[in-house]
């Protein structure tokens, strides 16, 4: 339909179907955000699953917990990711508790990671310790000075990850083995100066990049933004809170991403697609385009950041 009448107090015009805006008030919002709570926990639903049974939408933890039951007819059934609700969802405003910084909700995975305020949990089988990052890691250096000395290489992995033999070697002996090159990785890890910068939240050791060029960096690791080599990617990991298990780097914008289940290509969900008409708005989360940091990331994950998404496997 090329038009649609409009009459509105006696008056009449005609619009494009291009130029309609819903007039969507604070009430039709509120009905709106019903449709999106979890029909088990009451609350916007995290990781929002449809059953496919009767299109329940549920978060993916409530599913699970569910035994992949489905609450409205009790019959066994699994959850397909609802993509709309969760970008509805990701889109709405949200303020951590702990910290009282504000953001959507599609941050707040993120942010919990690194959150300063966030309660931290000790890990330690029977301890019961519970607290604030800083007094965390009072905890840990005052109660579990001996387990952190023997696992500290595994704080590291570029520093303890083994070889496919299953040796261990020292980093200096090393060698990171990307297509058509090899050159030894020494000292690439152990430099005291790199550090996260305030520009993006990545580490950078400003020295040549390693693999294969990219086309938007001049070749050199930082110093204050852009790609990183694949240690300084394995900093921002740690740096990040990720683990292999989560199939995530991080882009060259400092923000994570992850690979989406349905084309293997990196997303950071970010509603910066706007300009590509082939997507929603955003980038990801699991298919379509993918924004240009993430797809610099799909290339190099092949070179660059080879030898960490081997570890994936």
């Amino acid at each position: 339909m090329a038009g649609k009448n409009i009459s509105n107090a006696g008056s009449s015009e005609i619009l494009d179907d291009s130029e309609l805006l819903l007039d969507i008030q604070d009430d039709d919002k509120k009905q709106l955000l019903k449709f999106l709570y979890c029909h088990k926990c009451s609350d916007l639903a995290t990781d929002a699953v449809d059953t496919l049974c009767c299109h329940v939408l549920l978060c993916q933890a409530c599913l699970d917990l569910l035994e992949k039951v489905c609450p409205d007819c009790g019959r066994s059934c699994s959850g397909s990711p609802n993509h709309l609700a969760r970008r509805l969802i990701g889109c709405q405003p949200w303020r951590c508790r702990h910290c009282g910084a504000e953001g959507s909700r599609s941050d707040e995975a993120d942010h919990r990671r690194l959150c300063p305020a966030q309660p931290r949990q000790c890990p330690a089988p029977g301890c019961q310790f519970a607290g604030a990052p800083d007094e965390f890691l009072a905890h840990l250096t005052e109660r579990h000075a001996a387990q952190l000395l023997r696992k500290s290489a595994l704080l590291f992995s570029a520093r303890a990850a083994p070889e496919r033999q299953g040796t261990v070697q020292p980093l200096s002996s090393r060698r990171l083995r990307m297509p058509g090159l090899m050159f030894s990785a020494a000292g690439l890890s152990r430099d005291p100066s790199r550090q996260p910068t305030s520009h993006t939240g990545k580490n950078y050791c400003v020295r040549p990049l390693n693999g294969p060029a990219c086309d938007c960096c001049d070749g050199i690791c930082g110093p204050n933004n852009g790609c990183n080599c694949c240690d300084c990617m394995r900093a921002d990991l740690a740096t990040f809170g990720l683990r292999p298990g989560e199939h995530a780097l991080v882009n060259r914008e400092g923000v994570i991403a992850r690979v989406g289940q349905e084309t293997g290509r990196f997303y950071c969900g970010r509603p910066n697609m706007a300009h590509d008409p082939a997507t929603d708005g955003f980038c990801g989360p699991n298919n379509g385009n993918n924004c240009h940091a993430c797809h610099q990331l799909d290339r190099q994950a092949q070179g660059r950041y080879a030898d960490i998404v081997r570890e994936w496997a």
